[in-house]
Protein backbone atom coordinates (compact mmCIF):
# COMPACT_ATOMS: atom_id res chain seq x y z
CA UNK A 1 0.00 0.00 0.00
CA UNK A 2 1.59 3.32 -1.17
CA UNK A 3 2.23 6.02 1.73
CA UNK A 4 1.06 9.34 1.03
CA UNK A 5 3.99 11.74 -0.69
CA UNK A 6 5.47 14.45 1.84
CA UNK A 7 6.07 17.75 -0.03
CA UNK A 8 9.75 16.39 -1.42
CA UNK A 9 7.77 13.41 -2.67
CA UNK A 10 9.02 11.13 -0.97
CA UNK A 11 6.28 8.08 0.46
CA UNK A 12 5.83 8.02 4.36
CA UNK A 13 5.07 4.70 5.87
CA UNK A 14 3.53 4.21 9.39
CA UNK A 15 4.31 1.15 11.02
CA UNK A 16 2.82 -0.21 14.18
CA UNK A 17 3.92 1.84 17.17
CA UNK A 18 6.01 -0.06 19.87
CA UNK A 19 4.79 2.02 23.29
CA UNK A 20 1.69 1.10 23.20
CA UNK A 21 2.50 -2.75 25.05
CA UNK A 22 4.29 -0.33 27.75
CA UNK A 23 1.11 1.23 28.25
CA UNK A 24 -1.18 -1.13 28.37
CA UNK A 25 1.29 -2.88 31.20
CA UNK A 26 1.27 -0.07 33.26
CA UNK A 27 -2.88 0.49 32.92
CA UNK A 28 -3.24 -3.34 34.07
CA UNK A 29 -0.05 -2.76 37.26
CA UNK A 30 -2.51 0.01 38.15
CA UNK A 31 -5.58 -1.86 38.10
CA UNK A 32 -4.09 -4.68 40.38
CA UNK A 33 -2.61 -2.27 42.67
CA UNK A 34 -5.64 -0.42 42.67
CA UNK A 35 -8.01 -3.60 44.06
CA UNK A 36 -5.47 -5.02 46.29
CA UNK A 37 -5.34 -2.14 48.14
CA UNK A 38 -9.56 -1.96 48.21
CA UNK A 39 -9.14 -5.50 49.48
CA UNK A 40 -6.34 -4.53 52.01
CA UNK A 41 -8.29 -1.92 53.61
CA UNK A 42 -11.99 -3.96 53.48
CA UNK A 43 -9.72 -7.18 55.26
CA UNK A 44 -7.90 -4.92 57.37
CA UNK A 45 -10.06 -2.08 58.50
CA UNK A 46 -10.73 -3.46 62.35
CA UNK A 47 -7.04 -3.57 62.33
CA UNK A 48 -6.22 0.11 61.40
CA UNK A 49 -5.94 2.51 63.95
CA UNK A 50 -5.71 6.19 63.63
CA UNK A 51 -3.96 8.11 66.51
CA UNK A 52 -1.63 11.03 67.26
CA UNK A 53 0.97 9.54 65.57
CA UNK A 54 -0.58 8.47 62.51
CA UNK A 55 -1.67 5.09 61.38
CA UNK A 56 -0.99 2.07 63.20
CA UNK A 57 -1.87 -1.23 62.41
CA UNK A 58 -2.00 -4.11 64.90
CA UNK A 59 -1.08 -6.74 62.63
CA UNK A 60 -3.60 -10.13 63.81
CA UNK A 61 -0.48 -12.66 63.79
CA UNK A 62 0.73 -10.64 67.11
CA UNK A 63 -2.18 -11.79 68.95
CA UNK A 64 -4.53 -9.77 71.02
CA UNK A 65 -2.77 -6.63 72.44
CA UNK A 66 -1.72 -6.36 76.00
CA UNK A 67 -4.43 -3.18 77.39
CA UNK A 68 -2.35 -0.14 79.14
CA UNK A 69 -2.29 -0.16 82.78
CA UNK A 70 -5.04 2.35 84.29
CA UNK A 71 -2.93 5.27 85.54
CA UNK A 72 -4.89 4.84 88.91
CA UNK A 73 -4.14 1.05 89.27
CA UNK A 74 -0.92 0.37 91.48
CA UNK A 75 1.44 -1.52 89.39
CA UNK A 76 2.62 -5.04 91.86
CA UNK A 77 5.70 -6.09 91.05
CA UNK A 78 5.81 -10.00 92.28
CA UNK A 79 9.32 -11.19 93.24
CA UNK A 80 10.80 -14.30 95.62
CA UNK A 81 10.68 -13.16 99.44
CA UNK A 82 14.59 -12.18 100.22
CA UNK A 83 15.13 -13.41 103.79
CA UNK A 84 17.69 -10.95 104.78
CA UNK A 85 20.36 -12.87 107.16
CA UNK A 86 22.10 -10.57 109.87
CA UNK A 87 25.89 -11.67 110.73
CA UNK A 88 26.08 -13.72 113.63
CA UNK A 89 28.11 -10.75 115.91
CA UNK A 90 31.77 -12.07 117.23
CA UNK A 91 31.33 -12.70 120.92
CA UNK A 92 32.88 -10.26 123.12
CA UNK A 93 35.47 -11.76 124.98
CA UNK A 94 35.18 -12.03 128.45
CA UNK A 95 38.50 -10.88 130.16
CA UNK A 96 40.15 -13.03 132.51
CA UNK A 97 39.95 -11.58 136.06
CA UNK A 98 42.89 -11.20 137.83
CA UNK A 99 43.37 -13.83 140.85
CA UNK A 100 42.73 -12.42 144.38
CA UNK A 101 45.31 -13.73 146.51
CA UNK A 102 44.60 -14.05 150.22
CA UNK A 103 47.31 -14.89 152.76
CA UNK A 104 48.70 -18.99 152.93
CA UNK A 105 50.48 -20.61 155.19
CA UNK A 106 51.92 -23.67 153.37
CA UNK A 107 54.64 -26.86 154.56
CA UNK A 108 56.99 -28.66 151.67
CA UNK A 109 55.59 -32.18 151.21
CA UNK A 110 57.75 -35.00 148.84
CA UNK A 111 55.65 -36.92 146.49
CA UNK A 112 56.45 -40.36 148.65
CA UNK A 113 54.41 -37.99 151.40
CA UNK A 114 51.59 -37.59 148.49
CA UNK A 115 51.56 -41.11 147.37
CA UNK A 116 50.98 -42.39 150.92
CA UNK A 117 48.56 -39.93 152.14
CA UNK A 118 50.97 -38.58 154.92
CA UNK A 119 51.32 -34.84 153.20
CA UNK A 120 47.75 -34.10 154.68
CA UNK A 121 48.28 -35.05 158.30
CA UNK A 122 51.64 -33.02 157.92
CA UNK A 123 49.89 -30.12 157.35
CA UNK A 124 47.18 -30.12 160.26
CA UNK A 125 50.36 -30.49 161.88
CA UNK A 126 52.15 -27.42 160.86
CA UNK A 127 48.99 -25.76 161.42
CA UNK A 128 48.93 -24.89 157.36
CA UNK A 129 46.22 -24.38 154.88
CA UNK A 130 48.42 -25.16 151.80
CA UNK A 131 51.05 -28.18 150.22
CA UNK A 132 54.43 -27.59 148.44
CA UNK A 133 55.36 -30.05 146.21
CA UNK A 134 58.53 -30.61 143.92
CA UNK A 135 57.47 -32.01 140.53
CA UNK A 136 60.75 -31.42 138.55
CA UNK A 137 63.63 -31.60 139.83
CA UNK A 138 66.79 -30.00 138.92
CA UNK A 139 68.00 -32.65 137.00
CA UNK A 140 65.23 -32.39 135.05
CA UNK A 141 63.25 -35.36 135.89
CA UNK A 142 59.41 -35.78 136.88
CA UNK A 143 57.73 -36.77 139.22
CA UNK A 144 54.60 -37.25 136.42
CA UNK A 145 53.99 -39.04 133.04
CA UNK A 146 54.17 -35.90 130.85
CA UNK A 147 52.44 -36.18 127.54
CA UNK A 148 55.03 -33.77 125.98
CA UNK A 149 57.29 -35.23 123.46
CA UNK A 150 60.36 -33.91 124.62
CA UNK A 151 59.98 -35.47 128.34
CA UNK A 152 60.09 -38.91 126.20
CA UNK A 153 62.78 -37.87 124.39
CA UNK A 154 64.72 -37.08 127.22
CA UNK A 155 63.50 -39.77 128.88
CA UNK A 156 62.69 -37.98 132.34
CA UNK A 157 59.46 -39.00 132.95
CA UNK A 158 58.44 -40.86 135.56
CA UNK A 159 58.24 -44.64 136.17
CA UNK A 160 53.98 -44.18 136.74
CA UNK A 161 51.73 -41.99 137.37
CA UNK A 162 50.73 -42.48 140.81
CA UNK A 163 52.16 -39.18 142.37
CA UNK A 164 49.84 -37.13 139.91
CA UNK A 165 46.43 -39.57 140.50
CA UNK A 166 47.50 -38.53 144.38
CA UNK A 167 46.87 -35.21 143.53
CA UNK A 168 44.23 -35.53 141.97
CA UNK A 169 42.58 -36.88 144.63
CA UNK A 170 43.67 -33.91 146.99
CA UNK A 171 42.27 -31.44 144.28
CA UNK A 172 38.66 -33.19 144.19
CA UNK A 173 39.02 -33.04 147.88
CA UNK A 174 40.04 -29.00 147.87
CA UNK A 175 40.79 -28.92 151.79
CA UNK A 176 44.00 -27.38 151.06
CA UNK A 177 45.59 -25.32 148.08
CA UNK A 178 48.12 -27.14 146.11
CA UNK A 179 51.34 -25.63 144.94
CA UNK A 180 53.88 -27.36 142.16
CA UNK A 181 57.14 -26.41 142.35
CA UNK A 182 59.37 -26.56 139.38
CA UNK A 183 62.52 -25.82 138.39
CA UNK A 184 62.86 -24.58 135.13
CA UNK A 185 66.26 -23.38 133.52
CA UNK A 186 67.98 -25.52 135.81
CA UNK A 187 67.78 -28.63 134.05
CA UNK A 188 71.02 -30.74 133.10
CA UNK A 189 68.29 -33.13 130.85
CA UNK A 190 67.62 -30.36 129.23
CA UNK A 191 71.10 -28.62 128.85
CA UNK A 192 72.84 -31.97 127.44
CA UNK A 193 69.63 -32.76 125.05
CA UNK A 194 71.16 -29.30 123.33
CA UNK A 195 67.99 -27.69 124.52
CA UNK A 196 69.54 -24.02 124.63
CA UNK A 197 72.52 -24.94 126.51
CA UNK A 198 74.45 -22.23 127.74
CA UNK A 199 77.66 -21.75 127.00
CA UNK A 200 80.96 -20.66 127.93
CA UNK A 201 82.95 -18.03 125.87
CA UNK A 202 85.41 -21.21 125.37
CA UNK A 203 81.99 -22.80 123.69
CA UNK A 204 81.91 -24.92 126.34
CA UNK A 205 78.46 -26.44 128.49
CA UNK A 206 78.56 -23.75 131.96
CA UNK A 207 78.21 -25.66 135.27
CA UNK A 208 76.69 -23.99 137.97
CA UNK A 209 78.09 -24.34 142.06
CA UNK A 210 76.05 -27.88 142.41
CA UNK A 211 77.38 -29.04 138.73
CA UNK A 212 73.86 -28.15 137.31
CA UNK A 213 73.58 -27.20 133.63
CA UNK A 214 71.13 -24.53 132.52
CA UNK A 215 69.07 -23.80 129.51
CA UNK A 216 68.09 -20.36 128.16
CA UNK A 217 64.90 -18.77 128.73
CA UNK A 218 65.50 -17.18 125.18
CA UNK A 219 65.37 -20.81 123.95
CA UNK A 220 62.09 -21.32 122.01
CA UNK A 221 62.14 -24.69 122.52
CA UNK A 222 63.00 -24.78 126.40
CA UNK A 223 59.95 -21.70 126.58
CA UNK A 224 57.62 -24.53 124.73
CA UNK A 225 58.44 -27.15 126.45
CA UNK A 226 58.26 -25.54 129.84
CA UNK A 227 55.13 -24.02 129.41
CA UNK A 228 53.78 -27.67 128.19
CA UNK A 229 55.17 -29.31 132.18
CA UNK A 230 53.22 -26.13 134.06
CA UNK A 231 49.73 -26.76 132.30
CA UNK A 232 50.15 -30.25 132.31
CA UNK A 233 50.58 -29.57 136.44
CA UNK A 234 47.55 -26.67 136.09
CA UNK A 235 45.20 -29.27 135.00
CA UNK A 236 45.90 -32.21 136.88
CA UNK A 237 44.34 -29.78 140.02
CA UNK A 238 47.26 -27.55 141.35
CA UNK A 239 45.96 -23.76 142.49
CA UNK A 240 49.37 -22.58 141.55
CA UNK A 241 52.82 -23.08 139.92
CA UNK A 242 55.98 -22.07 141.73
CA UNK A 243 58.58 -21.17 139.30
CA UNK A 244 61.63 -21.98 140.50
CA UNK A 245 65.26 -21.15 138.07
CA UNK A 246 62.80 -18.76 136.34
CA UNK A 247 65.36 -16.74 134.51
CA UNK A 248 69.51 -16.98 134.15
CA UNK A 249 72.23 -18.52 136.66
CA UNK A 250 72.61 -15.71 139.50
CA UNK A 251 75.68 -17.25 141.44
CA UNK A 252 78.65 -19.16 140.66
CA UNK A 253 81.13 -18.47 137.84
CA UNK A 254 78.75 -15.85 135.70
CA UNK A 255 81.23 -13.96 134.43
CA UNK A 256 82.35 -16.75 131.91
CA UNK A 257 79.51 -17.37 130.35
CA UNK A 258 79.13 -16.30 126.99
CA UNK A 259 76.83 -13.66 125.38
CA UNK A 260 74.63 -13.86 122.76
CA UNK A 261 71.48 -15.09 121.23
CA UNK A 262 71.18 -17.26 124.18
CA UNK A 263 71.82 -14.58 126.84
CA UNK A 264 71.83 -11.35 125.58
CA UNK A 265 73.00 -8.12 127.57
CA UNK A 266 69.63 -7.67 129.10
CA UNK A 267 68.47 -10.59 130.36
CA UNK A 268 65.02 -8.95 131.68
CA UNK A 269 63.68 -9.20 128.32
CA UNK A 270 63.22 -12.83 127.53
CA UNK A 271 62.88 -13.36 131.20
CA UNK A 272 59.34 -11.30 131.04
CA UNK A 273 58.45 -12.53 127.74
CA UNK A 274 57.96 -15.98 129.31
CA UNK A 275 56.99 -15.13 132.09
CA UNK A 276 54.14 -12.92 130.41
CA UNK A 277 53.06 -16.07 128.61
CA UNK A 278 52.81 -18.42 130.67
CA UNK A 279 51.35 -16.43 133.86
CA UNK A 280 48.70 -15.86 131.13
CA UNK A 281 48.14 -19.09 130.06
CA UNK A 282 47.56 -20.26 133.63
CA UNK A 283 45.09 -17.74 134.44
CA UNK A 284 43.44 -18.97 131.44
CA UNK A 285 42.49 -21.89 133.48
CA UNK A 286 42.25 -20.04 137.08
CA UNK A 287 45.45 -20.90 138.11
CA UNK A 288 48.38 -18.39 139.64
CA UNK A 289 51.86 -18.34 138.36
CA UNK A 290 54.28 -17.56 141.45
CA UNK A 291 58.13 -17.38 141.04
CA UNK A 292 61.15 -17.82 143.66
CA UNK A 293 63.47 -15.39 144.30
CA UNK A 294 67.11 -15.60 145.47
CA UNK A 295 69.07 -13.05 144.21
CA UNK A 296 69.66 -10.07 146.07
CA UNK A 297 68.18 -6.87 144.63
CA UNK A 298 70.55 -3.89 145.26
CA UNK A 299 70.32 -0.45 143.46
CA UNK A 300 73.31 -0.01 141.37
CA UNK A 301 74.24 -3.67 140.85
CA UNK A 302 73.18 -6.11 137.76
CA UNK A 303 71.09 -8.49 137.87
CA UNK A 304 72.37 -11.70 136.57
CA UNK A 305 68.81 -13.87 136.19
CA UNK A 306 66.88 -11.24 135.12
CA UNK A 307 64.07 -11.36 137.62
CA UNK A 308 63.98 -7.26 138.64
CA UNK A 309 61.76 -6.25 141.18
CA UNK A 310 59.80 -4.66 137.80
CA UNK A 311 59.73 -8.45 136.03
CA UNK A 312 58.77 -9.69 139.69
CA UNK A 313 55.72 -6.96 140.08
CA UNK A 314 54.45 -7.52 136.59
CA UNK A 315 54.37 -11.07 136.02
CA UNK A 316 54.57 -12.96 139.42
CA UNK A 317 51.29 -13.91 141.55
CA UNK A 318 53.17 -14.41 144.36
CA UNK A 319 56.85 -14.36 145.00
CA UNK A 320 58.71 -16.90 147.34
CA UNK A 321 61.48 -15.79 148.81
CA UNK A 322 64.67 -17.74 149.72
CA UNK A 323 66.30 -17.49 153.19
CA UNK A 324 69.43 -15.59 152.19
CA UNK A 325 67.91 -12.65 151.10
CA UNK A 326 66.03 -9.83 153.13
CA UNK A 327 62.61 -10.32 153.12
CA UNK A 328 61.54 -6.51 154.34
CA UNK A 329 64.10 -5.12 151.50
CA UNK A 330 61.88 -7.16 148.87
CA UNK A 331 58.82 -6.01 150.43
CA UNK A 332 59.54 -2.56 149.93
CA UNK A 333 61.24 -2.46 147.08
CA UNK A 334 58.51 -4.57 145.15
CA UNK A 335 55.52 -2.26 146.73
CA UNK A 336 57.17 0.53 144.91
CA UNK A 337 57.70 -1.95 142.07
CA UNK A 338 53.65 -1.94 142.10
CA UNK A 339 53.59 -5.16 143.44
CA UNK A 340 50.08 -4.82 145.32
CA UNK A 341 48.95 -6.95 148.52
CA UNK A 342 52.81 -7.77 149.31
CA UNK A 343 51.42 -9.06 152.88
CA UNK A 344 49.63 -11.65 150.90
CA UNK A 345 51.52 -12.17 147.73
CA UNK A 346 55.25 -12.10 149.32
CA UNK A 347 55.60 -15.69 151.00
CA UNK A 348 59.33 -15.64 153.19
CA UNK A 349 60.06 -18.66 154.91
CA UNK A 350 58.45 -19.22 158.10
CA UNK A 351 59.47 -17.69 161.43
CA UNK A 352 58.32 -17.61 165.21
CA UNK A 353 55.31 -14.79 165.32
CA UNK A 354 55.75 -14.09 161.31
CA UNK A 355 51.66 -12.92 159.81
CA UNK A 356 50.70 -13.10 156.55
CA UNK A 357 51.98 -15.68 154.08
CA UNK A 358 55.01 -18.16 155.16
CA UNK A 359 56.06 -21.74 154.58
CA UNK A 360 58.17 -24.04 156.22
Amino acid sequence: MAGRRNRYGYHEYRGRSGARPVLIFIIVLLAVLLAAGVAFMVFMGDYIKYTDRGMEIDWPWRGEPTPPPIVSDPVVIETDDVVTVEPTPEPTPTPTPEPQYASIQAVTVTPAQLRDGSAAQRAASAGADALVVEMKGINGKLTWQSGAELAATLGVNAADDKTAQAVRDLAQDGSLYLVARVHGFRDTAMAKGGIGALMTKGGNLWYDRRGICWSSPADQRAVDYLSALCLELADMGFDEILLDDAGYPWEGEVNVLATGDNRPEDRTVPVSAFLTRLSGELRARGVALSVCAYENLLPGEEVYSGLTAAVLAQNAGRVWLDQRVDSGHYESILAAAGLDNPAARIVAPAAAGREGSWYS
